[in-house]
């Protein structure tokens, strides 16, 4: 990505002339758009049409609703992989690590993957890993850390705080540990995760840059490809009489917050490029294996780190992990909080109208 805050005190790492950061020239009507588009209103419709019928909490149409999820999510994955930067173009990772010793990299990845799905737990061991590991990131390259930077992961944690972060420990839906734990380190896990992204290539943030205005288009272009998803989120989801708290018009809109921003600083930002960066060494010839190798460990994590079952293995973590992983990677973390933001703000909605 580098931007030009961070760029000037990073070493140099390829003689890329085009951002990687930055889409390739779209032609209009291509296959996969046309499938995308066609998609996401078939989708929209017939879900929005369940909603009504009252599907949630029953096995209605539970076949239609699963071909659509997959469906949905496939013609985006295909959409995703087609556009975007080239992944052939990301820069090399900096000579001299684990150079003598190309596998270790993968060798821990694939040993913290076994550790997190033996483990009963197995999140708590990642959170701390991830914790640690940004601690470190920031003492080697704290030369790198920008002042933007430092206020940006400051002000994501404030902002989880008050939209939902609150709200949530007093009904019960946060422990206090986990609340505090995620506030203390969103920070440092945020420029970290933004350094290794500027390094690596792979994906980008756009606050961090300093764009803004493009940082709220990703955001809102993130909720839009997301919404049949979060309308198959509602359809499968029960209604749950402890959401009774929910009665004010804004809590739709703030409570995902919480989730959009603490989880893709977790599993986006920081958890995809710190296992790209330990991949890339093993696949230096193919950095696409290396991508789609991080992208599945962030998804395998995120359904698991919800629910200890192949259920959610798949449905969770294929279904809706996959897709906010791979829209990091091919955009950036701005998507990737709208899309998460998305998939979770229509069953607030539902909460808000007692449906």
């Amino acid at each position: 990505m580098p931007s030009a805050s961070v760029g000037a005190s990073m070493p140099n790492h390829s003689a890329v002339t085009v951002p990687v950061s930055e889409p390739r020239p779209q032609r209009r009507f291509e296959p996969r758009l046309i499938v995308l588009l066609v998609m996401w209103l078939a989708a929209t419709c017939a879900l929005s049409a369940m909603l009504f019928l009252g599907v949630r909490g029953t096995d209605r149409y539970a076949v239609p609703r699963v071909l659509l999820h997959v469906a949905y999510v496939a013609a985006l994955l295909w959409h995703l992989a087609k556009s975007g930067p080239p992944i052939g173009r990301l820069p090399e990772w900096p000579r001299g690590l684990l150079d003598r010793w190309p596998y270790v990299g993968a060798a821990v990845v694939l040993a913290i993957l076994l550790l997190f799905g033996l483990m009963d737990g197995g999140l708590a061991l990642l959170l701390l890993l991830l914790a640690a590991s940004s601690v470190v990131l920031l003492i080697v390259w704290r030369r790198s850390i920008t002042v933007r930077s430092a206020a940006l992961g400051l002000a994501a944690s404030a902002v989880a705080l008050v939209a939902g972060g609150i709200a949530f420990w007093r009904h019960g839906f946060v422990a206090k540990p986990m609340l505090v734990f995620m506030l203390v380190f969103i920070p440092p896990m945020f420029v970290a995760g933004g350094l290794l992204v500027a390094r690596t290539g792979l994906g980008a943030v756009r606050v961090i840059e300093g764009r803004y205005g493009a940082a709220a288009r990703s955001f809102l272009w993130g909720c839009l490809l997301f919404v049949p998803l979060g309308l198959t989120n509602a359809a499968v989801t029960s209604p749950n009489p402890k959401l009774s708290w929910v009665g004010r018009w804004w809590h739709p809109l703030s409570l995902p917050l919480w989730s959009g921003i603490v989880e893709e600083v977790v599993f986006r930002t920081l958890l995809v490029s710190a296992c790209y960066a330990m991949l890339r060494p093993a696949f230096r010839r193919s950095p696409a294996s290396a991508v789609v190798g991080a992208v599945l460990f962030s998804a395998v994590t995120f359904g698991l780190g919800h629910g200890r079952t192949v259920g959610q293995l798949v449905s969770t973590g294929l279904g809706y992990g996959l897709p906010m992983a791979v829209i990091f990677a091919r955009r950036d973390w701005e998507h990737a909080v709208g899309a998460h933001y998305m998939t979770n703000m229509v069953n607030w909605v539902m909460a808000l109208l007692r449906v």
